[in-house]
């Protein structure tokens, strides 16, 4: 006999804090990087394999012990999550080694932003005024830093960062879209990756200790905070999830300052500012009075948790 489905107000609670432990894991993923050290391509290669089997691994433990019989590939949501997965993968990557990390996760944080856009053109959801004005001074502050980006040097690496956060929004909206599982899609994007990543890479010239910080990284810290972050959706609005990404915007460059003594410039801070502070108080607003974070009632296909 399948146990009572959880109320729509227990989902929100689970989302909520699956959520918080994904995005909090994730604020590690930029530090590991830098710790690996070594060129775009050759992390690339070995972060995405090693990212695909821990992925894999989670995914057949999953099958077995929870939900028989579920596919690799969870239809054509899964088949967009991948390829938006893919690209994210490629561009996060060199987005690392092209910009500064502040600048990196201040643009990321936009996500929440692109997300609304797409729930609005994809899953005809409505956007409030409040939330087309978030979008407005969210943009404005990533304008700052990619303005300043023409003088530092970074341009390239900061759009970059957009194109990850754009992926990053896909991926969740086909999550929201079709209330699946699609964590192994992911895993897929790793693979992809790091096929076309083989063309360059350089694996033989990684020392111990970078292949250290990156089993650290892909086979621990980054699947596990993915999982739960794609699990996000099935209780929660993709835009809510997203905004638990504003962790990132905090303890990341904290972590890079602490551990690599990398400032972030006056145009960064300002930007990065004007970002968190926007999307904050549309979280804010969301939560309380704004339109019902709660999430859509849950269905027998959803109790994987």
């Amino acid at each position: 006999m399948r146990p009572p489905l959880p109320s729509a107000g227990e989902g929100h609670r689970r989302g909520l804090f699956l959520t918080a432990i994904g995005a909090v894991l994730f604020t590690f993923d930029v530090p590991l990087i830098r710790l690996a050290a070594s060129d775009k391509w050759t992390l690339m290669f070995a972060r995405g394999l090693l990212l695909f089997l821990a992925m894999t691994v989670l995914w057949m433990i999953f099958q077995r012990g929870w939900r028989g019989g579920v596919s690799y590939i969870s239809g054509r949501a899964g088949i967009v999550a991948a390829i938006s997965s893919t690209l994210a993968n490629l561009m996060f990557l060199a987005a690392v080694t092209e910009t500064t990390a502040a600048n990196l996760v201040f643009i990321i944080a936009l996500n929440p932003v692109i997300c609304a856009v797409l729930a609005w053109f994809i899953l005809k959801e409505r956007i409030y005024w409040q939330t087309a004005l978030a979008i407005v001074l969210a943009l404005v502050g990533v304008g700052i830093i990619v303005w300043n980006g023409l003088s530092v040097g970074t341009t390239t690496g900061d759009l970059l960062a957009f194109g990850v956060a754009t992926c990053m929004a896909v991926t969740l909206t086909a999550a929201r879209w079709s209330g699946k599982n699609i964590m192994t899609s992911l895993a897929v994007g790793a693979l992809a990756s790091a096929c076309i990543a083989a063309f360059w890479a350089e694996p033989a010239t990684l020392p111990a200790v970078s292949w250290g910080w990156l089993a650290v990284n892909a086979l621990l810290v980054v699947p596990v905070a993915m999982a739960l972050l794609v699990i996000g959706p099935r209780y929660l609005p993709a835009s809510e999830v997203a905004m638990f990404f504003l962790l990132e915007l905090i303890l990341t460059p904290l972590w890079i300052w602490l551990i690599f003594d990398e400032k972030p410039t006056p145009h960064a801070l300002l930007g990065g500012a004007i970002i968190f502070v926007t999307l904050l108080a549309h979280s804010l607003w969301r939560l309380n009075g704004g339109p019902s974070a709660a999430a859509r009632p849950l269905s027998p296909a959803d109790q994987s948790l």
